[in-house]
């Protein structure tokens, strides 16, 4: 393919993904970022503290969902300690296409920063603050 076809047809496909993130107007500045690239349908955040995400998969792994709890929510405490605490984050629903399926994860106390020391087995961390969701609800 000639270089200049190529380039509109790149830049063609980075503005589609540009469209494809979610409105994140009600989520806190600091956990916009770590959210891109997540294959995101819907990020909202209520004034209760609870971050309801909505993936554009079928069906949401224990592991898809561990990875994105320690890689996307509990790094962002890690880089960002007081910005993370005063979003006030108490809870994140990680949920599939049709909101059928997933799992929700108690980020209320120091769960994210007790998961940040060296040694410690995320997995082990995140388990038991984590309950499933079905049939749209949590």
């Amino acid at each position: 393919i000639p270089m200049k076809p190529l380039l509109a047809l790149l830049l063609a496909a980075a503005s589609t993904l540009a469209l494809a993130e979610p409105n994140m107007d009600q989520v806190p500045n600091v956990l916009r970022k770590p959210l891109l690239g997540n294959g995101l349908q819907t990020a909202q955040m209520n004034d209760k503290g609870v971050l309801r995400l909505q993936m554009n998969k079928p069906q949401v792994s224990e592991l898809t969902y561990s990875s994105f709890v320690f890689h996307s929510i509990c790094a962002e405490q890690w880089r960002h300690p007081q910005e993370f605490a005063q979003a006030g984050l108490t809870r994140v629903e990680l949920l599939n296409a049709d909101a059928s399926q997933g799992f929700a994860f108690d980020a209320s106390g120091d769960v994210c920063e007790r998961m940040g020391k060296m040694g410690q087995k995320y997995r082990e961390l995140i388990n038991p603050r984590t309950s499933a969701c079905s049939a749209k609800s949590c």
